[in-house]
């Protein structure tokens, strides 16, 4: 999935690459049984699409665990870290609960334009279209955002970190981020790390709704932040540790699989744990 969906796919310039890489996640839905709806918007002119994936349909209930990563990728990058790690672990765990119950409660949501834009930088353009519209719809949300989770080092100093953060300085781990309101996701993920001891993970609670480490807002899961949703971010910080980080070296032999690996097994079993309270 990685090597298929690691091409430049900007919204803007390479409008159809992002096209094709929409319609294969949308034939992966599909194929592992899924409805697939549209969250359809237009911006500069021109149609752009969020793909969203449930096993009955987006009507089919109000409350939603929300499992989500957007395909498209910054300027001039192959964006196999950024994001198509993301997009592979949200179509793996959506393959393997499939035929689960816990499946009926998931909405898996592909989503675009969430790189800087050409003319106006403006960022995070498909999520929260779809957050306003489904908020005035009456739907709610607990959100698991995948973003840039397959880069890994056991370097010292391969790890950096935004100002006023403290952490490790080897990137081995992965991060997930939340906010004040967001600490039952935070919990949850350290109960779900129990079921994976070869993953080191590490939770932060962003102060402020992130806004004293903005770089803690730079991804799908601020929307839902500010929208008063409960949101958490999977990272393996991005900027922060990869050195490929949007550029056109952001390639697939770039990830670790046996990482990738792990975070989807964590993933799986927050939502597990989740189906159980």
């Amino acid at each position: 999935i990685i090597n298929r969906i690691s091409i430049p796919r900007h919204g803007w310039y390479n409008y159809e690459a992002l096209s094709s890489v929409a319609k294969f996640i949308e034939e992966k839905f599909k194929e592992y049984g899924y409805i697939v709806d549209f969250d359809e918007f237009s911006y500069n002119g021109r149609e752009y699409k969020n793909i969203i994936a449930t096993k009955s349909g987006i009507d089919s209930k109000k409350e939603w665990l929300l499992i989500g990563a957007h395909y498209d990728s910054a300027i001039d990058s192959s964006g196999a870290d950024d994001n198509a790690s993301g997009v592979a672990v949200m179509l793996e765990v959506a393959r393997i609960l499939r035929k689960s119950e816990v499946s009926e409660k998931i909405k898996f949501i592909a989503f675009t334009l969430e790189e800087p834009q050409a003319f106006d930088l403006k960022f995070i353009i498909g999520s929260s279209h779809f957050v306003k519209k489904m908020k005035k719809l009456g739907y709610r949300y607990k959100a698991i955002i995948l973003e840039s989770v397959g880069y890994f080092s056991q370097a010292k100093g391969s790890q950096k970190l935004p100002a006023f953060v403290k952490g490790p300085d080897i990137g081995d781990f992965i991060g997930v981020i939340g906010n004040k309101k967001s600490r039952p996701l935070l919990e949850l993920f350290d109960k779900a790390k129990t079921y994976v001891p070869s993953l080191n993970l590490i939770t932060y609670k962003a102060p402020l709704n992130g806004w004293i480490a903005i770089e803690t807002r730079f991804s799908d899961h601020a929307p839902f932040w500010d929208a008063g949703f409960q949101a958490v971010m999977l990272t393996d910080t991005a900027m922060f540790r990869n050195p490929y980080y949007h550029t056109s070296q952001d390639t697939p032999d770039k990830i670790n699989s046996y990482f990738l690996e792990n975070v989807t097994k964590v993933l799986l079993s927050a939502v597990l744990i989740e189906e159980k309270f």
